[in-house]
């Protein structure tokens, strides 16, 4: 969010001018992004069950797996995605006021954000979402001025295309992201690093790499897992369905800032009343097929239509109900909201936080928890990160990637330290 001071520069919004309810709502959003991943970091999907230790496995961890893949699976990111889309219009009606443009701004602000995102993808995570956040940002400058019709319409669009995704890669066979799965594998082979078979398909053994205990091998091991994000993002059909919310979020950003969307209870109730009608059963029904359905492809199938259908309105109905709340008790909320505004620091701490507890160059506790302690250290996190936050920002104006970013993006020294 920027602000002209003359007409040439351009500067931060200050804090007195922020909507404090996208803070509220971006710090649940990265809380539950990380409810999502720690399971990932952890490596709890990739080692036996014999491998934890019986100390922190509980009669629990099966049923708060169930109820986390309900209602959290796909559904923070996706408002996180939203939030993008709500900032990058925000961004464009402050600029807007001063007839500055857009376009060369919110260029200069991708490109960074691309090489952060590259940084963390091929460097320390396959999980990162910031490379493909920049990459569509670039892409969606084109559609900040299309009417209100047009970005539904389109978002509609892009959000269902997941399911033709699904058609031409299982049905009709034209396994396009399997390309991009195989340099992975390649890059692995070439450093000598085991693989294993799984479900008649070569994957590159997490395991292996969760273990490992030396640097080089780790960064080599994840330059190789970076081909693996390309290929599972096409697989999932993510890129349509990012782009769609961010569409959406769009759309919301310009109901906000011109139509006051944040005080329309009535329109809130009926997006949280509709959203949650719609896709809180579609997503149970793909919990059940996940967890209790077989493995073929009418169940695949299935689960990418579930998923399609039900994952954004869910996004959407959370997102209505916080902004309901928010406006009924703001002080009930506003504690998260240091954490939101510190979102990209936040969010790049998760991956310190995990490969420090978990990855064998850390303290190696990869394997070892069941899902109940994984949820409570990932709450626990996030308490200190609250803590973190608010105590950093009662001296400082931005997180320090915050900071950096602006810095790189508007090309000048920005003062961090609050007067």
């Amino acid at each position: 969010m920027t602000k002209l001071t003359n007409q040439n520069h351009l500067e931060p919004i200050q804090q007195n001018q922020r909507i404090h309810f996208l803070d509220v709502l971006r710090g649940i959003a990265i809380q539950c992004i990380f409810m999502a991943n720690i399971v990932y970091f952890s490596g709890l999907f990739f080692f036996s069950e014999s491998y934890r230790d019986p100390a922190f496995v509980f009669p629990s961890d099966k049923i708060l797996e169930f109820i986390s893949f309900l209602l959290i699976d796909g559904k923070f990111y996706s408002i996180f995605s939203l939030l993008f889309g709500i900032g990058c219009f925000v961004q464009y009606h402050k600029l807007s006021l001063q007839n500055k443009p857009f376009a060369p701004f919110f260029a200069r602000r991708m490109f960074w954000l691309l090489v952060f995102g590259l940084i963390h993808l091929i460097g320390f995570w396959l999980g990162d979402i910031l490379t493909l956040y920049a990459l569509l940002g670039f892409a969606i400058i084109p559609f900040i001025n299309a009417s209100d019709k047009t970005l539904l319409t389109l978002a509609s669009i892009l959000i269902l295309l997941p399911i033709i995704n699904w058609f031409i890669i299982s049905y009709f066979g034209i396994n396009y992201p399997d390309f991009f799965h195989q340099k992975s594998i390649d890059s692995w082979q070439n450093y000598g690093y085991p693989q294993i078979e799984w479900q008649g398909k070569l994957w590159n053994d997490i395991e292996f790499e969760l273990t490992n205990k030396n640097w080089s091998d780790f960064f080599k091991m994840n330059l190789g897992n970076s081909w693996t994000r390309l290929s599972m993002i096409l697989q999932e059909g993510r890129v349509f369905k990012v782009f769609g919310i961010f569409l959406i979020g769009i759309w919301a950003g310009r109901q906000i800032m011109n139509e006051n969307l944040l005080q329309n209870v009535i329109l809130l109730k009926k997006i949280a009343l509709y959203g949650l009608l719609l896709g809180l059963p579609l997503s149970g029904w793909r919990a059940y097929i996940s967890f209790l359905g077989e493995q073929n492809q009418i169940n695949s199938f299935l689960n990418t239509l579930s998923y399609a259908l039900g994952t954004v309105p869910t996004a959407l109905g959370y997102a209505a109900l916080i902004a309901l709340l928010f406006r009924k008790k703001p002080k009930l909320l506003m504690w998260i909201a240091p954490a939101g505004k510190m979102a990209f620091t936040n969010y790049i701490l998760h991956t310190v936080f995990g490969i420090t507890l978990f990855y064998g160059i850390g303290f190696g506790w990869a394997g070892k928890l069941g899902f109940t302690m994984l949820t409570l250290v990932a709450i626990g996190y996030f308490l200190l990160q609250v803590v973190f936050s608010t105590f950093y920002l009662s001296y400082f104006k931005y997180g320090p990637l915050e900071w950096l970013w602006r810095q790189l993006t508007y090309g000048k020294f920005l003062k961090i330290k609050k007067s």
